[in-house]
């Protein structure tokens, strides 16, 4: 029902060439959509996610309308909303979006009620307004969605985060958008809030069938929302796909580090057979099931925490087949649910996750196992390897 194409954004564009009309030297200008393409189906929830700066509010607010793109096109359900080749540029009040911002933009001097029934008020639906029991049907519906209805007469500042969350977002539906656009919605609430929130949201859309675009850095919250979730860096697409394929088939070493927490081991293929590789690494050999790079190609073996098995080094080793390392333990951090340890493998250190009772205290003497059908390859695109699997902080010693 959406469609990007060729989309690109230069921030200053407009101010370098009215500041060098006049003589006066400015610096270089911001890309910050390079040549974005992009589709989103009906029904899906498709989040854009990626650090700060990568482009995707920009991208988002393009498509609402907010900002001007410099080139390309977006089409909505067969309509184009912009287009640089043939100077279309639909204003956001007629592109019949819903959007919720990320300071969820509550009017404080109305009441719950009258906060959703404004959009009603001035817009048209069908191209004729709404009659007054017709706005009250579509504000009680949209309230009961959400879980607000017996909210309506409250006034709006007196709603708690996560209740002028869901205001915002039933202020998105009431007009029955064919599109939901959301900025970062729950940065704004605390870590157990926001974690209640997602499947409030994930309930909520799955009940309404409408689609929506959701713009997060949080990559837990992309995996855990999406149907399908779109990488981006530096006004790129690193990749898009299924939370699953994004997780444990990233396509370039950006995507391997910015999703989850991932060892990765620098590497040269060293045999290809059947699909089946052994890769020469500063960890020692390591097999994986699914090699689909030649051999002499440079490689990071991205191995993730949670399908590391830890055991002391003076336990006899099960029968678990797999790749084994030998370390030890440098530092450990209790999770509550999971204990996270660092492990010294030779010059790397490992990350990997334990049960809650099975934490072990530095200086432990430990094996590392691994399933190689657990091992995935990405290309080496940097020229200079690090002599660590980590590319985050270590851990503080919990003692």
């Amino acid at each position: 029902m959406l469609t990007i194409a060729g989309l690109t954004k230069n921030f200053g564009a407009e101010s370098s060439r009215r500041l060098r009309g006049r003589g006066v030297t400015v610096g270089p200008r911001t890309l910050a959509l390079n040549g974005i393409d992009l589709e989103v189906t009906q029904g899906q929830f498709h989040t854009l996610l990626g650090p700060s700066g990568c482009g995707k509010t920009t991208l988002l607010r393009s498509i609402a309308g907010l900002e001007r793109p410099d080139r390309g096109t977006i089409t909505l359900s067969g309509t184009t909303m912009y287009s640089s080749e043939k100077g279309i540029n639909v204003s956001p009040d007629r592109r019949g979006l819903g959007m919720v911002f990320q300071s969820y933009a509550i009017w404080p001097h109305m009441d719950v009620y009258r906060n959703v029934a404004f959009p009603l008020t001035v817009r048209r639906a069908g191209g004729e307004k709404l009659s007054r029991p017709e706005q009250r049907a579509r504000v009680e519906e949209a309230l009961a969605a959400v879980g607000l209805a017996d909210y309506a007469g409250r006034q709006a500042t007196n709603l708690s985060g996560g209740q002028q969350q869901r205001l915002a977002v039933a202020r998105a539906l009431v007009t029955r958008p064919a599109l939901v656009l959301l900025d970062e919605p729950l940065s704004n609430l605390d870590a157990r809030l926001r974690e209640s929130m997602r499947f409030e949201l994930k309930r909520l859309q799955r009940e309404t069938g409408v689609t929506m675009v959701y713009v997060t850095h949080d990559q837990s919250e992309a995996l855990a929302l999406s149907d399908v979730v779109t990488v981006m860096s530096a006004g790129n697409i690193e990749q898009s796909g299924h939370p699953e394929d994004i997780y444990d088939q990233p396509s370039s070493l950006f995507v391997a580090r910015f999703v989850g927490a991932p060892n990765l081991v620098p590497g040269v293929v060293e045999h290809v057979a059947d699909g089946f590789g052994r890769i020469a690494s500063d960890a020692g050999r390591i097999t994986v099931d699914d090699c689909s790079l030649p051999a002499g190609g440079r490689v990071r073996v991205l191995m993730r925490p949670e399908d590391f098995t830890i055991a002391p080094a003076s336990e006899e080793p099960g029968t678990t087949t797999g790749n084994s390392f030998e370390g030890v333990v440098t530092a450990t951090a209790f999770e509550g649910e999971r204990v996270r340890h660092h492990v010294k493998v030779g010059e790397l250190t490992f990350e990997c996750h334990s049960e809650r009772h099975r934490a072990l205290p530095d200086g432990t003497a430990v094996r590392l196992t691994v399933p190689s059908a657990r091992v995935r390859l990405v290309p080496d695109d940097e020229t200079a390897a690090p002599a660590t699997a980590r590319d985050e902080p270590a851990l503080a010693a919990t003692g």
